[in-house]
């Protein structure tokens, strides 16, 4: 399942973040990065995981929890998302 992190932090914390990022990055087991911005004006940065258990997914951000707040939300591929819906509704209104 994805997974999109968006983790905010405050501004003087900005250092110690793209210190900490700049660092290798661990290899947590079950816990796959497909992607990672860093968002240059709002002191946020997004990363989207591949994750088949959300408690892995949880211990590898908590290890950030110390310098800023995650927000995890399940996302989904936009095509994929409206096959689902278009079924959902179909079964909703009969």
């Amino acid at each position: 399942m994805l997974f999109m992190a968006i983790f905010s932090y405050s501004p003087e914390d900005r250092d110690l973040v793209i210190g900490r990022r700049s660092g290798a990055l661990g290899k947590d087991a079950g816990v796959e990065i497909k992607g990672e911005w860093f968002d240059v004006s709002g002191h946020r940065a997004f990363r989207l995981f591949e994750a088949d258990d959300e408690t892995r997914l949880a211990a590898s951000i908590y290890g950030w929890t110390d310098i800023g707040v995650a927000e995890i939300v399940p996302v989904m591929e936009t095509e994929k998302a409206i096959k689902l819906l278009k079924k959902t509704s179909k079964k909703a209104s009969e």
